[in-house]
């Protein structure tokens, strides 16, 4: 979602990246498809380390999912 093709864009701000995005009612990635004034987007920030190949560690300390 954060990417370019989608509308988002990642931004390395302070040494944090940020992610930006827009969600439409009624739009791909409103959940209930309909622009009703509601905007359905199941989902949660989470933060996964991964390794060198790209795939996450398993239960890394001070890392969070969702």
């Amino acid at each position: 979602m954060a990417s370019s093709p989608y509308g988002g864009k990642m931004v390395d701000e302070g040494g944090r990246l940020r992610l930006d995005f827009t969600i439409t009612d009624g739009g791909a990635f409103d959940a209930d498809g309909k622009a009703d004034g509601v905007i359905t987007a199941p989902g949660a920030a989470a933060q996964m380390p991964l390794s060198i190949v790209g795939q996450a560690p398993d239960g890394t300390p001070g890392g969070f999912w969702f």
